[in-house]
């Protein structure tokens, strides 16, 4: 099978406080023949999460690091599609869904790779659904 997991999905397997059981267990149903994948924004969202985890006193910087090693834990593929065609993509789906740019390129890469879809945000999933994108929450 084929994944992509977006960054609400990620941060709710790491973080303490959001512990979720169903990520758990579907994660843990996966196996070496299945594919992860995640667009190259994803290092950079869950960066500005861990940015923003310490900017609300939410966990401290030291507290912060230690999460550095989880989210690695998982061998990622990073898509690193480019491109004004892409673009265009992204741009189509933003408005067509009224998502944001961020939202959309995991969409796109989802539909491209034609994976499954796993994510916590709501308006990426009815995003994901009415796009014909298998979605787990």
């Amino acid at each position: 099978m084929v994944y992509v997991y977006d960054s609400s999905y990620i941060i709710a397997m790491i973080l303490p406080d959001e512990n979720n059981t169903e990520i758990d267990i579907v994660h843990d149903a996966l196996d070496e023949n299945d594919n992860i994948y995640i667009p190259q924004l994803l290092w950079y969202e869950i960066t500005n999460i861990f940015k923003n985890l310490i900017r609300n006193k939410r966990f401290t910087n030291d507290e912060v690091i230690h999460f550095f090693p989880m989210v690695s834990f998982i061998n990622y593929i990073t898509d690193f599609e480019h491109g004004i065609d892409y673009t265009k993509k992204i741009w189509e789906l933003c408005n067509i869904y009224n998502l944001t740019g961020y939202d959309a390129a995991y969409l796109e890469l989802a539909y491209r790779k034609k994976a499954i879809l796993c994510t916590l945000d709501e308006n990426l999933i009815n995003a994901a659904k009415k796009h014909g994108v298998t979605v787990i929450v």
